[in-house]
């Protein structure tokens, strides 16, 4: 048969007969536009294309960080066991850049890290595709995922985890692809897909139509799987779907199965049309797609079909316009299983295989790297891109002998690396789903891209950027390593800095070449200044400034490169120009590209570096640096008047002019003098001159300008320099502008300015003639040329005036930087001052390089108009910055720090009704559970031993702190624990066990022994008398009796939480003793159920000793609680004597001088309950110190990894993190803090500041 140009489709009408001859142009396709990946054995596309180029087999043994294989595995099937040890493997599941997407440690533990996955890949693919992501905000995106599976929230609940974002993060597929729309702020369908093992080409195939049906303009279509537990493979093991030997054999005559694997794969789309219009990549083109349903068609619900194969193939190429004859090459589903692989190569010989000139060729990525179930539609849509795009067809592997279908048959498995010989080879991809999902894509390469535009010499920016210094470091070594010096530096400078979002940290290299390029990367990574190679933090959004000089920026040559390769310099110049010859009679332009010398005449000086600086302003406006505010010195003032609108370029040509020949009419009478001293020791210095030598200039705090008669200047300069005083002659200067030698001037240029009529400026023009507002007029004008330039207090208040602010020197060489940076230092200022041009160096690459300075410093810069010829060509990716995000599991070699809630231990209504002295004690009982609630996921009973109380802590009812539980590795079968409050109070340390029972006896022999009924009046006016106030469930003793050392009492505190019921136990301890007690230590604690409405408790104290044994018992009699070895000091002795008075004055928590987070310790570093005695320590934290502590902890992150220059919400602060926030900046700072304010853009050093100057301290 006749093939086709694939590049002639643009798919038909439903129903449209198949054809050979379709239309003309591709307008109704579909692009490929980016694409990213991480598969097993490769991080990224290209190293997946030398996997498969490689004929490399990724399939390895299970790894034991996901589950050991060895507790689940047999040889022979058997029930609970898998046949196979092997699978294909991400590198790295557990890290994640979390800081990049706004996401708080604590958000970032409880993600399913397939959603984190996604996040990343998704970013490189809108990379890839040349699609800032930042662009897309806001705008009809879709986003379709291919998931079936979320272990990671059964992963880890069964260890114990659950905090509510684990059950919504962790666990629902609907929020893979939310996130993603969120994170970007995407506003297209969004939607999970799970059809099984199709569940991702499904996703693209949904995407796909999607577009055509103008639902969404751009869609991402990704699958996502990561394998975390045992269950799925044993389940397919007693099913007989996986191979023993964990490889996949799709096509093979010993083809026995698949092996499980996980992935990641993600694929931008376009309309065809769309990406070409705005420049996009288009790496294939997707022609058709259907997806089909088996039905009944098997007989078996979970067995495939050859007729709903055969069905979804025809329709895929109809609806691509495609003689299925004329298919090149077919990714197939191919797991390898006997069933599947029949139906599979069945269908497509009965709609591919026939009527065919040369044999079909067929593969299955699964033999590589295994099958990644959701991911592997992807992985075969990706695969598929990169066959059409090489027109190169890898071997597929496992195939040496084939199947008895495909002998003698028109199809083979490519077993040998393979060329296409189509200029555009038509490519079909299939998926199937166990459900009986199937889903076939038809798609070929693209028509060839325009023509690259001549390379020319001009110098562009390459632009780097990273989230963080150590990214922005690793983006240059990943640009070193990747570029080569025949790289197109247009189209390398264009996709990074149009293509690519431009994030805090950046790098500008300016270049002619590729080469250079490199040498500025290298240099940036040694530590080496180079020219042209800038590095930095930008602001948010920096002001800029443009400063205009007076006289002595100029030089011979200047603006002649511009006025030849800048069209915005040169208009600018011209309108100047004509202004001049109208005004003056002669040409800027002639005298700035004649050959004869340079002008000393200052009436022809000042008009030529007026007319450039208005000229090299238009030339940064065209790069779309716009000024927030202008600033002039001196003659500088005119230039800043016309570019703020406030004249036009008529207007200050009248200006200039007149001014300087004015001036001229002096020349020869007057000096200038440049001085390293302030103008306040400047003006006691020159009083002797008796008002002849003035302060013309006060340039910074340490620099003047001093001006006045010539035969005096000389003098003045030598009094300077003896009395050890640096100063100069400003250069090309013969009159003394600024003295009291320029009151005629004037006088007569009021009188010529007369006419003027100023406009409001359109940008904030600030004077250094006088502070404040003043109309540019005559009188300006006439003050201009006579008062001091007052530029050090001018600038000083703009920098003040501006939260962050950069200064752009417009001249062509700067005089003025030096000042600048003395006068931000002296302010605390820290911004950027650039020149824009310097003298005799090549214009075009100064401002270019400067350019770059201004994107470090966080100046918005029009990088479309001036890199927009390039074309969008692959560069790295970002370079992600990984931390271990994972939930804490109890295996015996890892230590776990969870946050518990004491709201979250059931006990918060309760507390109302326990005081102590006036305050609210944190009980002995919350702290056990906190400990029991973290090591409880794994083993329902645990013991807690040797257990000491550091301090005694008193709570809020209302504003319950967190706890931070430490459970170090296990040695010798215990396990060390501490627990902290929020504060950093260490409260509670022991050593925990699994296992252990209670006793059983008990009950029976207090009531025998104990013969004094005590009535539950006496025991209140008992705890009374020693400072305990009960109510509610702690005040529900109903019995008690009393015998020598020991005390039996009934309870009936309703349906409380264990932590109640054992703390309103513990008041046996006070009948037995008959005083109020401090508990000290435990010997042990084991709680082996809980008691509902009613319980008995009985304390026995040891003879001679304090200390006091207590066991709780049900209703029915039974044990299910025990503390033993229970070590109190009684009130009014030790360290605690003075508890009562102490503790009263206190609002918060009682704290450790030093209150940090806990630190890892040696379980040798313990010692014996009664060796350490509780030592009572208040001290003052710094208000500002609590603030960032809180935040930190609610973020799940410690203060020193805090970025305080981030708003909370940029840190990944939510709505639920903000109300427990507010909680407990009420508790800390005794303030009430709306939610909503938390959520603001203030950062979070700003936010502090602000708590605190509004009375939080």
């Amino acid at each position: 048969m006749t093939r086709r140009n694939a590049l002639s489709v643009g798919g038909t009408e439903p129903g449209a007969e198949l054809s050979s001859q379709g239309p003309t142009s591709p307008g109704g396709a579909v692009a490929v536009a980016g694409v990213a990946c991480r598969l097993p054995g490769a991080g990224s596309v290209s190293a997946f294309w030398e996997l498969l180029l490689g004929g490399t087999d990724a399939i390895t043994e299970i790894p034991r960080d996901r589950f050991d294989v060895d507790d689940y595995h047999s040889p022979d099937p058997a029930p609970g066991r898998t046949i196979s040890r092997h699978g294909g493997f991400l590198a790295d599941v557990r890290g994640f850049d979390a800081e990049f997407f706004g996401i708080s440690p604590r958000e970032a533990r409880a993600m399913d890290p397939q959603q984190r996955l996604l996040l990343e890949v998704a970013w490189e693919a809108l990379e890839d595709a040349g699609i800032r992501p930042s662009q897309l905000a806001g705008r009809r995106v879709g986003v379709f995922v291919g998931q079936a599976t979320a272990e990671y929230g059964k992963a880890s609940r069964s260890a114990g985890n659950h905090d509510v974002r684990h059950a919504a993060g962790g666990e629902l597929r609907a929020v893979t692809a939310g996130r993603l729309s969120y994170a970007l702020d995407l506003r297209g369908p969004s939607v999970v897909v799970d059809t099984a093992c199709s569940s991702s080409l499904v996703a693209a195939h949904n995407a796909r139509q999607a577009l055509l049906a103008g639902e969404c303009d751009v869609a991402i279509a990704a699958g996502v799987n990561v394998v975390l537990l045992p269950d799925d493979a044993i389940a397919y093991s007693q099913a007989s779907m996986l191979a023993p030997d964990g490889r996949c054999k799709f096509g093979s005559v010993n083809a026995n199965g698949f092996v499980r694997s996980e992935g990641i794969g993600a694929v931008v789309l376009e309309r065809h049309a769309d990406a070409v219009a705005r420049g996009d990549r288009v790496r294939a083109l997707l022609l058709g797609s259907a997806m089909s349903n088996d039905g009944k068609g098997s007989g078996l619900l979970l067995q495939p079909a050859v007729q709903g194969q055969v069905e979804m193939l025809t329709a895929a190429y109809r609806d691509a316009g495609l003689d299925p004859s004329t298919v090149d090459y077919v990714e197939a589903h191919g797991t390898g299983t006997s069933v599947g692989d029949r139906v599979e190569l069945t269908a497509l010989a009965e709609v591919v295989g026939t009527g065919r000139d040369q044999p079909l060729l067929l593969g299955s990525v699964k033999s590589n790297i295994g099958h990644t179930e959701a991911t592997a539609g992807i992985a075969g849509l990706i695969k598929a891109v990169l066959v059409a795009e090489h027109r190169t067809v890898p071997a597929s592997l496992h195939a040496q002998v084939q199947a008895d279908q495909l002998v003698n048959s028109s199809m083979r498995v490519v077993t040998r690396t393979e060329p296409l010989t189509a200029e555009h080879p038509v490519v079909g991809v299939s998926s199937f789903g166990i459900s009986g999902t199937n889903v076939h894509v038809v798609l070929t390469s693209p028509p060839p891209r325009e023509p690259a535009p001549e390379p020319d010499d001009r110098p562009r920016v390459l632009t780097l950027s990273g989230k963080s210094r150590a990214a922005l470091r690793e983006a240059a070594e990943k640009h070193l390593a990747h570029l080569r010096d025949t790289d197109p530096v247009q189209d390398v400078c264009h996709t990074a800095a149009v293509r690519r979002d431009h994030h805090e940290h950046r790098l500008a290299v300016t270049g002619t070449s590729t080469a250079e390029l490199r040498a500025g990367l290298r240099a940036f990574l040694a530590g080496a200044g180079l020219k042209g190679t800038t590095a930095g933090a930008a602001a948010e959004r920096p002001q800029v400034v443009f400063l205009f000089p007076g006289q002595g920026s100029q030089w011979q040559g200047m603006g002649r490169e511009l006025h030849a390769a800048s069209p915005a310099f040169r208009d600018a110049l011209d309108e100047c120009d004509a202004a001049v010859r109208e005004e003056a009679g002669w040409s800027v332009v002639e005298v700035l590209l004649g050959d004869a010398p340079w002008p000393k005449t200052i009436s022809v000086l000042q008009p030529v570096l007026w007319a450039v600086q208005v000229a090299l302003a238009a030339h940064w406006r065209s790069w779309g640096v716009e000024p927030d505010v202008v600033i002039g010195h001196s003659m500088g003032e005119v230039a800043a008047a016309q570019v703020s609108g406030a004249l036009s370029v008529r207007d200050a040509a009248a200006v200039i002019c007149r001014r300087s020949a004015l001036l001229q009419e002096t020349a020869g009478s007057g000096a200038m003098l440049w001085a390293e001293l302030s103008a306040e020791r400047a003006e006691g210095l020159v009083d002797r001159y008796r008002g002849e030598v003035c302060v013309a200039a006060d340039n910074s705090p340490g620099t003047c300008v001093l001006a006045g008669p010539a035969e005096l200047m000389a003098g003045v300069a030598e009094d300077l320099e003896a009395v050890g005083i640096a100063c100069r002659p400003v250069r090309d200067v013969d009159v003394a502008s600024h003295s009291p030698l320029m009151d005629k001037v004037s006088t007569a240029l009021r009188e010529q300015l007369e006419h003027l009529r100023p406009n409001a400026p359109q940008v904030d023009f600030r004077s250094t003639v006088e502070h404040g507002r003043r109309e540019l007029d005559a009188r300006y004008w006439a003050d201009n040329v006579r008062r001091t330039v007052r530029l050090n207090d001018t600038v000083r208040r703009v920098l003040a005036d501006a939260r962050t602010a950069v200064v752009l020197e417009v001249s062509p060489h700067p005089v003025l930087l030096a000042a600048v940076a003395e006068i931000g230092e002296a302010a605390g200022w820290s911004g950027a001052a650039l020149p824009t041009l310097l003298r005799e160096e090549p214009e075009l690459r100064t401002i270019t390089g400067a350019l770059g300075g201004l994107h470090v410093a966080g100046v918005p810069v029009d990088w479309a108009s001036r890199l927009g010829g390039g074309r969008c060509v692959p560069l790295p990716s970002y370079p992600w910055q990984h931390q271990d995000y994972w939930f804490e599991s109890f295996t015996a070699d890892t230590e776990v720090v969870r946050d518990v809630d004491v709201a979250s231990l059931g006990v918060a209504e309760a507390l109302r009704g326990l005081r102590f002295r006036g305050l609210t004690p944190l009980p002995a009982a919350a702290l056990f559970e906190a400990v029991l609630s973290v090591v409880r996921g794994t083993e329902s009973t645990h013991t807690l031993r040797d257990i000491r109380f550091h301090e005694l802590c008193t709570v809020d009812p209302d504003a319950l702190p967190t706890l931070t539980v430490t459970v170090r590795p296990e040695r010798g079968g215990m396990r060390a624990f501490t627990v902290h409050t929020d504060d950093g109070v260490r409260c509670m340390s022991g050593e925990v066990e699994r296992g252990g029972s209670v006793g059983s006896s008990g009950l029976d022999w207090a009531l025998a022994r104990c013969r004094e009924y005590v009535r539950d009046s006496d025991f209140a006016d008992l705890a009374t008398r020693h400072g305990y106030e009960f109510e509610g469930p702690f005040r529900s003793l109903r019995q008690a009796w009393r015998g020598q050392d020991a005390a039996v009492a009934r309870f009936t505190p309703g349906p409380v939480a264990s932590a109640v019921v054992l703390e309103t136990g513990m008041q046996v301890v006070m009948l037995a003793l008959g005083t109020s007690v401090v508990p000290l230590g435990v010997e042990r604690v084991r709680v082996a159920g809980r008691a509902t409405g009613e319980f008995w408790a009985v304390a026995r104290k040891r003879r001679g000793k304090p200390v006091v044994d207590v066991r709780l018992f049900d209703a029915e009699h039974e044990c299910f609680a025990e503390l033993t070895g229970v070590t109190v000091r009684a009130d009014g002795a030790g360290p605690f004597a003075t508890l009562g008075t102490v503790v009263s004055g206190l609002a918060n928590l009682l704290r450790p001088a030093r209150p940090t987070r806990p630190q890892p310790q040696s379980q040798s570093q313990s010692q014996p309950v009664a060796a350490r005695e509780p030592v009572l320590v208040v001290t003052e934290e710094p208000a500002r110190d609590v603030v960032l502590r809180h935040v930190a902890a609610v973020l799940g992150t410690t203060p020193e990894r805090l970025d305080t220059r981030r708003a909370l919400r940029d840190l990944g602060l939510d709505s639920l993190m903000a109300a427990q926030l507010a909680a407990r900046l009420k508790k800390a700072l005794g303030r009430t803090v709306p939610a909503t304010a938390l959520l603001g853009p203030e950062n979070v050093s700003a936010l502090a500041d602000s708590l605190l100057a509004t009375g939080a301290s």
